[in-house]
């Protein structure tokens, strides 16, 4: 169910500054940040005790034009999901007021390797966008890259390095390979939508019985209507369950769309973010 929003300031009931929100589980929510809408739809279907699962945070900053997202999937038996979850929650704790991601994908490659070491493995997705240039960052490390669509162009295509880019941070992320992830900038403009998206869609089977895969993916979204982006995850997930039988049973699955705005930062949030940082996060393990 989408919040009702009566203009950017004050920011929506549901996340406020200075929070993390998110984590395992069923989730629709709707949250409007200053310049960026954002749509999560998660659907759980409580594997972490046998195997992992998938995880969601979004995290605002004390004037509420950062906002970071992380996706992670996570493959681990016993306490890991909970145990990676937690540091990944302090990750972007610790970091919600920096608008590079340098140091976030550090210490979340730290914490990815130190899983590794237990046993376990998550490919994860971080990206940042910062309103005032509205500039989107992201790293990928063994993620299916997101989906981009370019309102101007109305074309989708995927969001992955480009010849110029460079994966500049340095780091290990366990067992992923450094080819396997990725860090780049781009520039969204009004009404550009970001699509990112768990692994259990891309292995998904379509009517044949052969791997949906990436290309799969991208060619059933660009089937629907970019008009409606709160509409996307559910028309996304409907479709791939018709298609085979046994898709997306057992397993979880988590669409998260972003889409950039207009929106400013209002007043009162901008005289209080001063006030904001001398408090804690607060940390909440849903929306």
């Amino acid at each position: 169910m989408s919040e009702l929003y009566d203009g950017p300031d004050p920011l929506p009931a549901g996340m406020n500054c200075l929070e993390v929100c998110g984590g395992q589980g069923d989730s629709e929510r709707h949250l409007r940040r200053p310049g960026l809408d954002v749509w999560v739809r998660s659907r759980s279907n409580r594997v972490t005790e046998s195997g992992g699962g998938d995880l969601h945070l979004i995290s605002s900053c004390a004037s509420g034009r950062i906002t970071r997202i992380l996706v992670a999937d996570v493959c681990g038996f016993g306490p890991l999901f909970n145990e990676l979850a937690a540091r990944l929650r302090g990750v972007m704790k610790r970091n919600v007021n920096a608008i590079g991601q340098a140091r976030p994908v550090r210490q979340m490659g730290a914490q990815l390797a130190a899983t590794s070491r237990d046993g376990g493995f998550a490919s994860t997705l971080m990206s940042t966008y910062f309103a005032s240039t509205r500039s989107l960052t992201v790293c990928n490390a063994g993620h299916p890259p997101p989906l981009l669509f370019r309102r101007d162009l109305a074309e989708w295509s995927y969001l992955k390095m480009g010849r110029h880019d460079s994966a500049a941070v340095e780091g290990s992320f366990g067992v992923v390979a450094p080819s396997d992830y990725q860090q780049f900038t781009t520039m969204l403009a009004p009404g550009d939508l970001m699509l990112a998206f768990s692994n259990s869609l891309a292995e998904s089977r379509d009517a044949t019985g052969r791997t949906l895969g990436l290309a799969g993916v991208l060619q059933r979204i660009r089937t629907f209507d970019a008009a409606e982006p709160a509409a996307l995850a559910e028309r996304l997930f409907s479709a791939v369950r018709q298609e085979h039988a046994g898709n997306l049973d057992g397993e979880d699955a988590t669409v998260v769309v972003c889409q950039a705005t207009e929106t400013p930062v209002g007043w009162r949030n901008n005289l209080l973010a001063p006030l904001r940082l001398l408090r804690p996060v607060s940390d909440r393990t849903g929306f």
